[in-house]
């Protein structure tokens, strides 16, 4: 495999400023129209997919309208919002702020306690040119509603150009009583009263989801013993071959725990064993890994990457699995997987899989790599010890991928976007804005235009603003073009990330903006919010903005707009009486 590097300059960066308005110069400019807002329906909706005939498609967080039980809620997740003993929910109401505090933690990887309140947090969303519909399938009802009865989560991760959308949906929630027989406090003493505790329960984890816009279909995975299994699906090429990954066996770590699960339960035992093994599936899913610098994605199976065949009713025809690249070392009982992320039309599949670092079988070397999923065999796109850590997420129809992986540079962790030539096995790196500006790629087309999201501060500092990116491979002197110069300095958003690119060259893209809210007692006030933009190139050239002030003025708007997220999560400090359905 050749590897080749190209790396920038360190400069000023008062040079950096200026080579990069003088690079802008030499690219399209753009115009941008605005998707509707969601705000009625889900706190945030973040852009996906577009198709060659302008579909979106949107994933949802966080519904607007959740019908509370407070009867499922303990004593501790309502003290935990800020809620008194006397709350009464038939006569009292939530703030904003306890109310998007509540929804957050009843979402299903943050809520712990299975005998809560579940809830759905994830809506998959289409834009047909006019409005967003948020797709009910498993709740029934569309729209981003969600109850303890409609507690099914969605996503939209593929689209193709015949309009299928492809993802994961989970089971609806259900509850079930679990009643044990207490031990005596001593022996020979009194038989307590049997106690019956209510929990949650659902059919499966995860199924891979196929939607054409009127019908779904759910694809299995190989292995659902327990829980169910799992199954996802992240892209679909145009002719239905869709991938993703699937569940195939417990891990051997998982395997012991399921089996005490099953061996210690007893009459005595305060929690049923479907109870204990969701626990179980709990703990793995939120693991990091490298000292916590990286999500881990575990499971309580080991996953293979998926390629199905599926035929125009969303039914698979055949199904081809495809292994990590290396066996698991005999000392290592954890999680070994592999996932797929990407196809293009000439059935070539992309993405990432466990590892060791420099082939050293130790469970302190475990990493993920970018790699290539092609004739049965799993491929590694780059075997370089400069990298730890590294993923691939697209691939176009020149059989050119993209992605990132992470190498240190001056002391820091950063990502870096990279070019890999599957025909040819030559791997380049992505330029960047700078030399350490981490850069994600998100999406490559049959032309060449790679966006993602790019990093434009030159501290060394851990916070960094991003801003939207294009980068042209057919124009590299033109460099990464920062998409908020690209649609003018004047624009009232700030670009933090290009999602996606269809063939018309058209840019699905994240923004920032403000909008004005009015409270109940007539107090106006702002508040920041994600919007969904789609660019079209436009006649003329990039020329950046005007002055630096310009510059200066604008992103300071948005300054630090990852740190946000939390703020809008809960709601930041609004005081907005709400009522609550019961």
């Amino acid at each position: 495999m050749k590897q080749f590097k190209t790396k920038a300059l360190t400069l000023a960066v008062a040079g950096l400023l200026s080579s990069s308005f003088s690079a802008a110069a030499m690219a399209d400019s753009y115009t941008f129209t605005v998707l509707p807002e969601t705000h009625s329906q889900v706190r945030a909706s973040f852009p996906r997919n577009i198709n060659d005939s302008g579909l979106i498609t949107l994933h949802g967080r966080f519904s607007a309208n959740t019908e509370i039980d407070f009867d499922l809620m303990t004593d501790n997740l309502k003290g935990y919002i800020g809620l008194d003993e006397d709350f009464d929910p038939a006569t009292d109401s939530l703030t904003e702020a306890q109310y998007w505090g509540l929804v957050q933690v009843l979402a299903d990887r943050e809520n712990a306690n299975s005998a809560e309140l579940r809830i759905a947090t994830d809506f998959a969303g289409t834009y047909n040119g006019q409005d967003i519909l948020f797709h009910g399938l498993l709740n029934g009802t569309d729209g981003a509603v969600s109850s303890q009865e409609k507690s099914a989560d969605h996503a939209f991760l593929g689209l193709n150009n015949n309009n299928v959308r492809v993802g994961w949906a989970s089971a609806p929630y259900t509850r079930f009583d679990h009643t044990y027989q207490p031990e005596p406090a001593e022996e020979g003493g009194e038989m307590p009263d049997p106690i019956t505790l209510n929990f949650a329960e659902r059919e499966y984890i995860s199924r891979g989801l196929w939607f054409d816009g009127t019908n779904y279909s759910l694809i299995a995975p190989p292995e659902q013993e327990y829980l169910g299994g799992e199954a996802q699906i992240f892209a679909i090429n145009d002719t239905n071959l869709a991938v993703g990954n699937a569940s195939v066996a417990l891990f051997p770590a998982a395997q012991e725990r399921v089996d005490a699960c099953i061996e210690d339960f007893t009459p005595a035992s305060n929690r049923a064993v479907y109870t204990c093994i969701w626990n179980l599936w709990y703990g793995f899913q939120r693991e990091s890994a490298l000292g916590g610098s990286f999500t881990a994605n575990g499971s309580l199976y080991d996953m293979h990457a998926a390629v199905w065949q599926l035929d125009d009713q969303g039914q698979v025809i055949s199904e081809t699995l495809y292994p990590p690249l290396r066996e698991r070392a005999e000392d290592d009982g954890a999680y070994w997987s592999a996932y797929a992320y990407a196809v293009n039309n000439n059935g070539i599949a992309v993405g990432q899989s466990w590892t060791y670092y420099n082939d050293v079988e130790q469970p302190g070397n475990r990493i993920k790599m970018p790699v290539v999923y092609q004739n049965g065999e799993t491929k590694a796109i780059t075997t370089d010890e400069e990298y730890i850590w590294g993923s691939a997420t697209a691939i176009n129809d020149e059989d050119q991928a993209t992605g990132f992986v992470i190498r240190t540079i001056q002391g820091v962790r950063r990502a870096i976007g990279f070019i890999y030539d599957v025909e040819a096995e030559t791997f380049a790196e992505l330029p960047g804005f700078f030399e350490g500006s981490s850069t994600y790629p998100n999406a490559i087309n049959n032309q060449g235009l790679v966006v993602g999201s790019g990093e434009i501060d030159y501290t060394l500092n851990a916070e960094r603003r991003r801003v939207g990116f294009v980068y042209d491979l057919n124009n590299p002197d033109a460099g990464f073009i920062n998409l908020n110069d690209a649609i003018g300095c004047s624009a009232d958003y700030y670009i933090v990330s290009a999602d996606d690119i269809n063939e018309d060259n058209q840019i699905l893209a994240t923004a920032l903006t403000t909008i004005e809210e009015t409270t109940e007692e007539g107090e106006t006030y702002t508040r920041n919010v994600y919007a969904t933009l789609k660019l079209d190139t436009a006649a003329g050239e990039v020329t950046g903005c005007s002055t630096e002030d310009e510059v200066i003025t604008r992103e300071g708007a948005a300054t630090s707009p990852f740190g946000l997220i939390a703020m809008f999560l809960i709601g930041g400090l609004i005081t907005i009486r709400r009522l609550i359905k019961v």
